[in-house]
């Protein structure tokens, strides 16, 4: 009996599409700085969109600068051409790079931007190019409040989770801390999961929440000092929700939680020669 011929493929000879679903399970320095340089064929299909459908570069935030971490996300979410589904970055320094990212945000369903210097202003003038995202993270972003709660509310009908986790000091500082919650009991009654985590908010605000976000599933509230809620009256109520932190009333948090929300440095290759080379790719 002879035996069956099988034929083997070049890894440089795989279609496009196959090479390009395996790089997405690949880390954003193997990406970035060694599928390019193994062939022609491969730093061709790197570049395609469809490896840049999601991109992650929340560990490496910290330790950019904020011109590098401006640039990289300009190029990667150009090399996305409009299929961005997901994006996760911290520390956004100006109203500028988030009005790019949301021109190319027509296929975004997921976006985190925690520790964001984003204002008010642009979030009420991009919000409508927003309407895809189902997921949004905006927790520790000091320089917005209820005006950019209601736009996302009026313009992101398909959002079903909204993270707006504060630190006290920061909560603390608003004029009216209580307006956002009562902005999203308004203007987003699809939500599923909600976490306003250190919040100055009454019980009464997170009771309006509750009749207007029916669909309510998560509730993060931990850090609320004001807020008292009886568990009898929820468990009758809203039996199916979990509420996470409703007896917790600490005004603000302990170093425990203060080290435990920190993000630790990583090995920075993105430096010197290194990050000029990779620029260049």
């Amino acid at each position: 009996m002879e035996e069956e011929q099988i034929e083997f493929r070049h890894w440089d000879e795989l279609l496009p599409d196959v090479l390009g679903l395996i790089f997405t399970n690949l880390s954003l320095q193997e990406l970035l700085t060694i599928i390019p340089c193994v062939c022609k064929s491969w730093r061709k299909t790197v570049r395609d969109p469809h490896c840049w459908q999601d991109i992650d570069l929340d560990e490496w935030s910290s330790r950019w600068q904020p011109h590098q971490l401006d640039r990289m996300l300009r190029m990667l979410v150009t090399r996305s051409s409009g299929s961005l589904r997901n994006l996760h970055v911290s520390g956004l320094k100006n109203d500028s790079i988030f009005s790019f990212i949301t021109e190319n945000a027509g296929s975004l369903q997921v976006l985190r931007l925690p520790h964001s210097k984003i204002s008010d202003s642009i979030v009420e003038q991009t919000a409508p190019r927003l309407s895809t995202v189902t997921f949004l993270d905006l927790s520790y972003c000091p320089k917005i409040g209820a005006q950019s709660i209601e736009a996302i509310g009026k313009h992101c009908k398909l959002l079903v989770t909204l993270c707006r986790n504060m630190y006290s000091p920061d909560s603390a500082g608003k004029v009216e801390p209580e307006d956002e919650a009562n902005a999203i009991a308004a203007t987003m009654p699809r939500l599923k999961h909600l976490e306003l985590g250190f919040h100055l908010i009454s019980t009464e605000c997170v009771l309006n929440i509750l009749s207007s976000c029916l669909q309510l599933e998560h509730l993060v509230i931990d850090g609320c000092p004001q807020v008292k809620l009886d568990r009898k009256f929820l468990k009758e109520k809203y039996p199916k929700l979990k509420i996470v932190g409703r007896h917790l009333v600490k005004a603000r948090p302990d170093k425990r939680f203060i080290f435990a929300v920190q993000r630790y440095p990583v090995n920075d290759f993105f430096s010197g020669t290194l990050w000029t080379k990779l620029i260049e790719l």
